[in-house]
């Protein structure tokens, strides 16, 4: 237990898992005949209070942890969307795969965060397998809702198929963490076989997506999977919930804003109909990639990022802030949605959604230079190390660092710091820290 980073949660957390299996003997058992099991499970439950959350709300998913060979094995989203159709096709009610979605995004969620602790799989494979379970949930959710829906329209024969779920922000990075929120819109095309429709087909849209959020956000008895924001789309909150790829282009020829123009750098198809995915991303990139950049939007997604700073981070309030903060996350993903924008026009190739995708191809094309590329990189890495490990800890808010000493340190032994003492730790740390956020700074403000 000493060696984990929360020696005391090591035992508390197998202790109340323990309870809620109501199957003590058993596992006391099983722990005497098997020490390479215990020693996995306190190194779990020593190292993340959200993975141990996890067991003890649902102690039958301890047959993952059982599964070695599970956890040593890499899954694609095609061996993903495989296991979960055989599991949909066994239980065809509704409400049955409702619970479905949840339970096996809870499954694979903690088998990926099993795989990190553990060392298995770094941060930037670990981000990877978290956004193609997000995916795999969504296209599945996606095939739900419009099987439920054409049931309500009984026998009609000329039933649209064209709507198409665009993943926004980190989703559409491919690069989202725990707990994260999944960013989307929804968007339809028009088509000739809409008037051979008897229904509205806006409304037929719309039932989908609010579908799509019952299936993902609403808390059943299993919890919910992902929270999801559709704030992106025209008009935010006040908005339809669903627009055609028309109406998106009069929107963004007409009344768009600089923000909305950044967001859409991050636009990707995940799931539904891949051909309207296709000529929505078509549409989008003549608005988000122009010919030049204007000096006074690159004035205003500047000013944007102060404000970010000053009202979302609170750094002088809430302490160090890992995502908004000064030399924060956001200074990295300003800085090269800045620079694919400007650029982007004339080279296909920055019209990359991922981070580090990006930030390589810039290198590539002599935008920025080799150090700074290996520099951002390394920096960006450290920064999403550290947002999962306050993530899956559950030590303080999900972006802020800690600033109880005792934290701080479980925090950098969970990212393998080492020293003398425990003030030492810290120190090393926070040294890593300051010069990390530092560099980055220098590195946004010389490119805005």
């Amino acid at each position: 237990c000493s060696e984990v980073p929360m020696p005391n949660s090591a035992l508390e957390n197998l202790v109340k898992f323990i309870e809620s299996s109501k199957a003590r003997e058993s596992f006391l058992g099983l722990f005497t005949e098997n020490k390479k099991f215990l020693e996995l499970l306190l190194r779990i439950f020593g190292s993340s209070n959200f993975i141990s959350d996890t067991l003890i709300k649902q102690p039958g998913l301890i047959d993952i942890v059982k599964d070695t060979e599970s956890i040593y094995r890499f899954k694609s989203k095609e061996n993903l969307h495989n296991e979960i159709s055989q599991s949909l096709k066994i239980r065809n009610t509704y409400k049955a795969q409702q619970d479905i979605l949840r339970q096996f995004k809870q499954g694979e969620e903690l088998r990926i965060g099993i795989r990190y602790i553990i060392g298995e799989v770094d941060i930037e494979g670990t981000l990877k397998d978290l956004s193609s379970l997000a995916e795999t949930h969504l296209e599945n959710a996606y095939q739900i809702a419009f099987k439920k829906i054409n049931i309500q329209y009984g026998n009609e024969t000329n039933i649209p198929d064209s709507f198409a779920i665009i993943g926004m922000g980190k989703l559409g990075g491919s690069e989202i963490n725990f707990k994260s929120d999944l960013d989307l819109i929804f968007v339809y095309e028009d088509s000739p076989n809409d008037s051979l429709f008897s229904g509205d087909v806006i409304l037929f849209y719309t039932k989908i997506s609010q579908l799509l959020h019952e299936l993902t956000s609403q808390v059943t008895s299993f919890g919910y999977s992902y929270k999801i924001d559709s704030d992106l789309r025209p008009e935010g909150k006040s908005g339809l919930m669903v627009n055609s790829i028309k109406s998106y282009e009069d929107y963004y020829k007409r009344r768009a804003r600089t923000w909305e123009q950044q967001a859409m750098v991050r636009a990707r198809f995940v799931a539904g109909n891949e051909q309207t995915g296709k000529n929505f991303l078509n549409m989008i990139k003549k608005f988000t990639y122009c010919p030049k950049l204007k000096y006074e939007s690159i004035i205003e997604i500047s000013r944007s990022r102060e404000a970010i700073e000053k009202d979302l981070a609170r750094e002088s309030l809430q302490g160090k802030n890992v995502k908004l903060g000064y030399g924060g996350l956001a200074d990295i993903e300003f800085a090269v949605q800045i620079l694919q924008m400007k650029h982007g026009g004339k080279n296909n190739r920055l019209r990359e959604t991922n981070t580090l995708s990006a930030v390589a191809q810039l290198d590539a094309l002599g935008i920025i230079d080799n150090k700074d590329s290996e520099n951002i990189k390394k920096h960006y890495l450290f920064l999403r190390n550290l947002e999962c490990a306050l993530r899956i800890q559950n030590l303080a808010l999900m972006s802020h660092l800690p600033k109880e000493q005792e934290k701080l340190l479980m925090l950098a032994k969970f990212l393998n710091y080492f020293g003398e003492s425990s003030i030492e730790i810290v120190e090393k740390f926070m040294s890593d820290y300051t010069q990390t956020t530092n560099e980055i700074r220098a590195f946004y403000s010389k490119t805005i």
